[in-house]
């Protein structure tokens, strides 16, 4: 389910950036695989919805008209080793999620998404669409239904960095459209990594408003949310996390990619807006005593 938020004016798309908007582009629909009003008719006893936040600043808070519990079971980086048990699950731009939803005979319901609740003052979540609320996909049963077997209690084995391993910790603050309070360069490297190695980036939200932080090559393991463990839908391979103001996470992550001096990955700010006016840094993973290259400037 590609989940998106658009705003039409007659027949055609309006990306139409409006005032007071510094989150980004926020719809008052919403598509899923571009389709609008969407529904699903399903014949089995379990359904499994695999839900990727396509949007370019909307968060999502994902649960049933209902309230009824689902199985998350996978998020950004593949399945959980266990099966969470959720009432909603929130997702910002570029996180997924796979949830498995029991279904009865004949029965409808609808997965919606709710207000955002993250800390933000009153006009701050106003204009970032922490008041809206959509349906998104009606699930119609069929009047007799496929016997489903039960989700298994385990699901995969983990093979998450582990954070005894680190060797450097490195600090990444985002506070307006900068990380650092550097502005994206294209001929600056802004961190340079060791191939093999294992790291811990603490990233946080310095500002009043909400961001989240996403790493290009490889999947990170969230080792603290907030100051405490992270809560259970974030304790799978990740490699977006969504950063309400004021908020801290650690991230472990190991690079074990080809190393390559001459060609960097970004992380950034996945809201679009933000990335766009330049929340955005870049590294390169290089052999052990290796240098970066100098960059004269890039493509993206």
């Amino acid at each position: 389910m590609i989940v998106q938020d658009v705003r039409l004016r007659d027949d055609r798309l309006d990306g139409a950036h409006k005032i007071f908007r510094n989150t980004g582009f926020l719809g008052d629909r919403t598509m899923v695989n571009g389709t609008l009003d969407p529904y699903r008719e399903v014949g089995d006893e379990l359904v499994r919805l695999r839900l990727l936040n396509a949007s370019t600043a909307r968060v999502y808070t994902f649960a049933f008209d209902d309230t009824r519990q689902f199985a998350l079971v996978g998020t950004d980086g593949g399945l959980l080793e266990r099966p969470v048990t959720l009432d909603r699950v929130r997702l910002s731009p570029g996180e997924r999620a796979e949830i498995v939803v029991r279904m009865r005979p004949g029965e409808r319901t609808v997965l919606r998404s709710g207000q955002l609740d993250v800390g933000m003052d009153f006009w701050g979540n106003r204009f970032s669409g922490g008041d809206d609320s959509f349906d998104v996909l009606e699930l119609r049963a069929a009047e007799t239904l496929r016997p489903s077997t039960a989700v298994p209690e385990y699901l995969a084995a983990q093979t998450l960095p582990n954070p005894e391993d680190s060797v450097t910790e490195r600090q990444f603050e985002l506070a307006g459209t900068a990380i650092n309070g550097n502005a994206m360069a294209m001929d600056r490297i802004d961190t340079v990594v060791t191939r093999g190695t294992t790291e811990t980036w603490v990233v946080a939200n310095a500002d009043g408003q909400a961001h989240n932080f996403h790493v290009h090559d490889v999947q990170f393991r969230i080792t603290e949310y907030n100051g405490g463990p992270p809560p259970p839908e974030l304790a799978g391979a990740k490699d977006t996390v969504f950063l309400p103001p004021n908020t801290t996470a650690r991230l472990v992550l190991r690079f074990d990619g080809p190393a390559d001096p001459d060609t960097p990955y970004r992380y950034h700010c996945h809201l679009l807006w933000h990335e766009d006016q330049g929340m955005m840094g870049q590294f390169v993973v290089v052999e052990s005593g290796q240098a970066p290259a100098t960059l004269p400037g890039h493509e993206h």
